[in-house]
């Protein structure tokens, strides 16, 4: 394809795709094409739809921090704000939003940006660029994405409907940071401050938050994508039990459940009048890290031998009832330069997880596992000690409250193996090992510091087409399964059960639902 469609955002193909193993169906992308979102989407179908949605989801909106979240903003940003772009979920490039297209400079160290001239927010007022200059402003200051904006050396509105950012450095994934950071009023908008009404651009207008667990939306009849949304009303309400939350599904309470364990899920197998759907692209990955400072573990061989110890498959059928993915890699099997023989290096082999702590000198050695006191990770936590005792490990087990955990995770304060998850995987490996607190150069959870890890970052950011990126890509996951110092378990998807009677359900690449052409029948 050539540099000009390339420029203009149409997507691109993925070298080195993957077919996804069997389990719950993909959902539809985000946006459906970037020529119908260049021209405004597609009208909507005659369909009738029931005029709202009851949506019952894990965690609470939070108003006050929505240039701070980065990947797990919570699920109605999506409905009431809008991003600059979105990202293709097969291939990770960038497609139309707000902006309907771009053009780099001949050394990628300035991209235009052009606007949409038919976006207003709620209050009616149209969107400028002084509204995008704001929030990327506000997203490099606070985000929990701000590395990836860290390069950005000046943004300014530089014509009407038109942002020229510039970056001190070339960065290969600058469009990660515009697909995660929504677009907020810069008139209006306080941050880190709750406010009655946020005012977005999305298809919904904020109505009232009410309790600190309910949010009421309502169309917005002037939304830029034509014959969107259907809803009249939408109500997003906080239940963190996900018995609640599956009870309130069953019995017609709520129409869409989001955030409830795979696992949980299962109750609802047979089930005619509810549709289980997975954003494969989207995940938490669930990992086995191994401080290297620690011993044994300052030795390779017996980091490599955690690999081999583990068995994904059945964590993938046991903990999240078969709604993830088992890999040895953290980022996508179908990302650019990635192999299947990279994809399955490690499989399940005790004897052999044995023979390399034999050579070592650490067979029988006692080690700390350390992880949080919930029933997911409680579950992780009892399969990975019988996997690492049947290999020859004695494993003494820490659980501690979420609180308690996240600080020493972020401070790599943890000693020996602790198992967490994060979500800053599921996009290009330069933004994972850029954000990510378990895999980030130069300051990771496991106290990594090679010099040849902080390399491959550099060569990442510099890679100037698809062919050096998949090149590096292929290199970054070799220095993974090598050094092994972050032990991938299993890719848990986005997932969500609906009522039959809703149609339409979409997520962008990222996770966040996409309801503008989302129905339900009465």
């Amino acid at each position: 394809m050539s540099d000009a469609a390339r420029h203009r955002g149409l997507p691109l193909p993925r070298r080195g795709f993957l077919g996804l193993s069997a389990g719950a169906a993909l959902l539809v992308a985000g946006c459906r094409s970037a020529t119908e979102d260049a021209a405004g989407g597609a009208p909507a179908s005659a369909t009738a739809s029931a005029p709202d949605l009851q949506i019952v989801y894990g965690a609470a909106p939070d108003p006050t921090q929505l240039l701070h979240r980065g990947p797990d903003t919570p699920v109605f940003a999506n409905l009431v704000l809008d991003r600059l772009v979105d990202l293709d979920p097969q291939t990770l490039q960038p497609v139309p939003w707000l902006a309907t297209s771009w053009e780099w400079n001949t050394d990628r160290t300035k991209v235009v940006l052009k606007l949409r001239e038919d976006v207003t927010f709620h209050d009616g007022r149209p969107l400028s660029p002084d509204d995008v200059v704001f929030s990327l402003t506000g997203a490099a200051r606070t985000s929990q994405v701000k590395p990836l904006l860290e390069r950005l050396a000046d943004i300014r509105a530089s014509a009407p409907n038109e942002v020229t950012l510039t970056l001190a450095k070339p960065t290969s994934n600058l469009f990660d940071a515009l697909a995660f950071n929504p677009v907020v009023d810069a008139r209006s908008y306080v941050d880190g401050k709750a406010a009655e009404k946020v005012n977005g651009t999305g298809p919904f207008t904020w109505q009232a938050f009410k309790g600190g667990n309910q949010l009421d939306l309502a169309r917005y009849d002037r939304y830029w994508q034509s014959g969107q949304p259907r809803f009249e009303r939408i109500t997003v309400r906080s239940v963190t039990s996900s018995q609640a939350a599956l009870s309130a599904l069953q019995s017609g309470q709520s129409h869409l459940i989001g955030a409830v364990p795979g696992r949980d899920l299962k109750v609802l197998a047979g089930n005619s009048a509810v549709t289980v759907q997975s954003a494969r692209a989207s995940y938490q990955q669930a990992f086995l890290g191994a401080n290297v400072t620690s011993r044994p573990f300052d030795d390779r061989r017996v980091r490599q031998a955690l690999q081999y110890a583990v068995d994904r498959e059945r964590i993938v059928a046991q903990v999240y009832g078969g709604y993830a993915e088992a890999s040895s890699l953290p980022w996508p099997s179908n990302t650019p330069g990635v192999t299947p023989d990279q994809v399955s290096r490690y499989p399940h082999d005790p004897e052999k997880a044995r023979g390399l702590l034999r050579e070592a000198g650490a067979e029988g050695a006692r080690v700390p596992l350390t992880a949080a006191n919930s029933p997911v990770f409680s579950s992780l936590v009892e399969l990975v000690k019988y996997d690492l005792e049947q290999a020859g490990f004695g494993v003494d087990v820490q659980l501690l409250d979420n609180a308690a955990l996240q600080p020493k995770i972020q401070q790599g304060t943890l000693e020996g193996l602790f198992i967490a998850n994060h979500g800053m995987v599921s996009v290009s490996p330069l933004s994972g090992i850029t954000v990510s607190g378990p895999l980030q150069v130069g300051r990771n959870t496991s106290h990594v510091t090679d010099p040849a890890y902080a390399d491959l970052q550099s060569r990442a950011f510099a890679a100037a087409d698809e062919r050096a990126r998949a090149d590096v890509n292929h290199e970054l996951s070799e220095y993974l399964l090598t050094e092994s110092f972050h032990i991938t378990l299993a890719h848990a998807w986005e997932t969500y059960a609906f009522a039959s009677s809703v149609h339409g359900v979409a997520t962008s690449a990222l996770g966040y639902l996409r309801l503008g052409d989302t129905r339900r029948t009465a």
